[in-house]
């Protein structure tokens, strides 16, 4: 088994989201992307997750770098904290190590090495060389990876589709794609994001051709475009729109901002005259020549719109005729909240637009196909999203001429060793779901996010008994207090009736000299009781006994 390349996935290959793979070999380990996860929905204070890397850490000495293929945050979001346990350098493109550099120092870390690669260049990392190859996503500097072991080439896509008019840089590097195809190619780690869709993913151009002509359309209306935050390829053509239509653009959204400073500075935008404005210079404008270009994070393209929607905004506010260009998709699991926003807006007098003017960053299904063919791989591992998605990109894998038994759906953990002879499963590491809770960084306590889900749907209710340490009697009435439980109609009516039970359960306790921890079980026990039966909710239910000297 010392002879076998190993791959072991430790996430990424169960959800969209929180992508990082480990590529072994002997002595040697790099690792593959270092991502976030979207933020839950359903646990109340959890910021996002990352992979646990438990497995790095006991294996700290052999791990070479980790390797980046492009800057969004399911790709690099989890680089800070990874770091404060394997400091290890980081290769990536230019614009991906600036968002990293950026990331590392707002969060204080001072002490990393970096290295920018250009797409092109080959670096050596242990027994490896890891070869960037120019790829087209919805960020500027994505790469692909042909991965040189002793044994063989691992060609990993990162996330990509096949533009050929992209509006920034070149097209993806099929001639090298291909060449490195001839070689004979050991094993591919695939994109699977839009394996269930058909046919070919649009060009940005195509969006550009869209947008041209709702800019003519909507020339005397101010518009309102919600977009990714990371497509740069379109925050280049609506300015290039703007200056045609002679409107000034006016950019919203703290992450937006900072990958086009990082851009900008690159090289990467054309910024022609004044087209840009400040905020505060709006109001030297008519309405009808402003245009707001509103984001969120990688994958909340809408977050910043919603803040307008609702008012909350404090410079921007729907006026009666604004248009609202969606050149994004809704996200998935913030359905409910998109369509609250979409009448709110209808309800304000703005019009809303959804017309083919978004153009995914992944290759569907005929991308795939092409990519499979040009490789030749003589194992595919489908890459990048949920079962459903990779068994999708299985399918077209086999269609390709791949044998099915070469395409193994692997799930994260799974320790998957592969020579010239075999290809399989060989064992499997627990990893536990680590969260990012504000600043902390913990394993993922089940309890303490239900114990936040009742209270963010049923509330509080606090019973406070007081004692004197010496006599044992009590020194104060008991005391009822809630919190987010409910309204004020019937505050009063439920509180005499709860207050009422905690009174008859501490007399029966008291007189059955109940003093110990089984005083505070029993009253909580007697108090979730009478909340069910009278209102049929479960909120969380404290009791403080507390002993005083007097």
């Amino acid at each position: 088994m010392a002879n076998n390349l190993k791959i072991i996935p430790l996430g990424g290959f169960d959800k969209i989201g929180m992508n990082m793979t480990v590529i072994e070999f002997g002595d040697s380990i790099i690792v593959i992307d270092c991502g976030t996860s979207f933020s839950p929905n359903n646990m109340p204070g959890i910021d996002t997750f990352i992979p646990d890397t438990s497995y790095l850490i006991e294996n700290a000495d052999r791990v070479k770098g980790i390797v980046l293929t492009h800057g969004h945050e399911d790709h690099i979001g989890a680089v800070p904290y990874v770091l404060l346990n394997i400091n290890v350098p980081i290769y990536g493109t230019p614009l991906t190590i600036a968002l990293v550099e950026k990331k590392l120092k707002d969060r204080g870390i001072k002490k990393f090495r970096t290295k920018v690669i250009r797409t092109g260049n080959t670096i050596v990392l242990g027994t490896f060389k890891v070869e960037f190859i120019r790829a087209n996503h919805s960020i500027p500097d994505a790469a692909m990876l042909a991965i040189h072991t002793p044994i063989g080439i691992v060609f990993h896509t990162g996330d990509f589709k096949i533009d050929l008019t992209p509006i920034m840089g070149d097209v993806l590097d099929l001639h090298r794609v291909s060449t490195i195809g001839s070689k004979g190619v050991l094993v591919l780690l695939s994109d699977s994001t839009n394996a269930l869709r058909e046919g070919t993913s649009p060009s940005e151009e195509d969006v550009n051709y869209q947008l041209d002509i709702l800019f003519n359309r909507y020339k005397d209306n101010r518009l309102i475009i919600a977009t990714f935050a990371s497509n740069m390829d379109r925050v280049q053509q609506i300015i290039y729109l703007a200056e045609k239509y002679n409107k000034k653009v006016i950019l919203e959204g703290e992450v937006m901002l900072s990958i086009f400073s990082a851009s900008e500075k690159l090289g990467y935008l054309n910024i022609p005259g004044d087209v840009l404005i400040d905020m505060a210079d709006m109001n030297r404008y008519e309405d009808k020549d402003i245009i707001f270009l509103t984001t969120g994070n990688h994958g909340e393209p809408i977050n910043c719109l919603m803040d307008i929607t609702s008012g909350n905004h404090p410079r921007i506010h729907i006026q009666k005729n604004d248009v609202i260009l969606f050149s994004s998709i809704a996200i998935q699991g913030s359905e409910r909240e998109f369509s609250k926003m979409l009448n709110s807006l209808e309800e304000q007098g703005a019009k809303i637009v959804f017309q083919d003017i978004h153009a995914t960053g992944h290759a569907c299904a005929s991308e795939l196909l092409l990519m499979y063919t040009l490789l030749k791989p003589k194992y595919l591992i489908p890459a990048h999203g949920e079962f459903r998605f990779r068994r999708a990109a299985a399918r077209i894998g086999a269609s390709s001429g791949i044998p099915n038994e070469n395409i193994p759906l692997i799930k994260n953990g799974d320790i998957l060793e592969i020579n010239d002879d075999y290809c399989k499963v060989t064992g499997n590491i627990p990893l536990k779901e680590i969260c990012i809770d504000g600043n902390l960084v913990d394993d993922m306590d089940k309890n303490l996010i239900e114990e936040r889900r009742i209270l963010s749907e049923s509330g509080i209710v606090i019973a406070e008994v007081c004692f004197d340490s010496k006599s044992g009697r009590l020194v104060a009435t008991p005391k009822i207090t809630t919190k987010g439980f409910i309204g004020a109609s019937n505050n009063d009516s439920i509180i005499k009736i709860l207050q009422d039970a905690l009174n008859a359960e501490l007399s029966r306790l008291i007189t059955q000299n109940v003093r110990d921890e089984r005083l505070e079980a029993q009253l909580r026990s007697a108090l979730s009781k009478c909340v069910y039966d009278n209102t049929k909710q479960i909120p969380i239910v404290v009791v403080l006994v507390t002993n005083v000297v007097l």
